[in-house]
C-alpha cells in the first residue's frame, strides 16, 4: 500500500511540476493534515502552523517549474515545512509542549460504550505518564523519536531533516529509547517500593 501511495505521489508531483492545478490540490488534501500533526510537534500554536503550511504550498506553486523531482514527497514536505517553521520563529518557541497533543492521536474517535470507566481513567493515566517522559528528553531526541516512529522516517531520511549524520540520528533515537526505560524502571521501583 505505501509503495503504490509513492507511486501516486511522484506521478501528482511530475504533474504539479508541469503546472497541473488538480495535482497540487490534491497534494495539498493528501498531506495537509500530516503536515499540521508535524508542525504542531514542533509549535503549539495551531495559527502559526498553519500559516507555514500555507506558506510553504505558496512557494511550491510560486515555482513549481523550477521544483526538482522529490524522491519521497512526504520527506520533501516534511522537511520542507520543519525548515519554514525554524526560520519564521524564534528558536525558543520550537518543541514547548508539543508532546499534549500526542493524546488526541491516541484516543479513540467514537469510544465504546462498553469500556468502563476504570479502564478509561488507567488508559489516561498510562498516556499521562509517557507524555510525561517524553517531555523530559532532550529536543533533538524528542525530534528524531517523532520522524522515526510518528512519521515512519529511516535514519537516513531524519538525518536529512535534522542536517546531521545518518549515524547521529540513530544516536539520538538509541538515547531516547533508553532514557524512556529507565523513566519506565525508576517508576515500576518507585511502585514497587510503595506496596513493600
Amino acid at each position: 500500500m505505501q509503495k503504490r501511495l509513492d507511486i501516486e505521489d511522484a506521478v501528482l508531483w511530475d504533474s504539479l511540476r508541469i503546472g497541473n492545478e488538480t495535482a497540487y490540490e490534491e497534494l495539498y488534501r493528501r498531506y495537509f493534515q500530516v503536515l499540521f500533526s508535524y508542525g504542531k510537534q514542533l509549535i503549539k500554536d495551531e495559527d502559526v502552523v498553519k500559516d507555514a503550511i500555507q506558506d510553504l504550498f505558496v512557494d511550491i506553486w510560486r515555482t513549481h517549474k523550477n521544483i526538482s523531482q522529490a524522491q519521497s514527497v512526504k520527506f520533501y514536505l516534511i522537511s520542507s515545512l520543519r525548515r519554514k517553521i525554524h526560520r519564521s520563529l524564534k528558536r525558543d518557541y520550537l518543541f514547548r509542549d508539543y508532546w499534549e497533543n500526542i493524546n488526541e492521536q491516541f484516543l479513540p474517535v467514537h469510544p465504546s460504550v462498553e469500556k468502563d470507566f476504570t479502564q478509561i481513567e488507567e488508559e489516561y493515566l498510562n498516556k499521562e505518564r509517557v507524555n510525561s517522559w517524553l517531555i523530559k528528553l532532550p529536543k533533538r531526541q524528542n525530534e528524531a523519536l517523532i520522524l522515526r516512529y510518528f512519521h515512519n522516517f529511516e535514519y537516513v531520511e531524519i538525518a536529512q531533516i535534522l542536517d546531521i549524520k545518518e549515524q547521529t540520528a540513530r544516536n539520538l533515537v538509541q538515547k531516547a529509547i533508553i532514557l524512556l526505560r529507565k523513566m519506565a524502571v525508576t517508576l515500576a521501583i518507585t511502585l514497587l517500593s510503595l506496596f513493600l
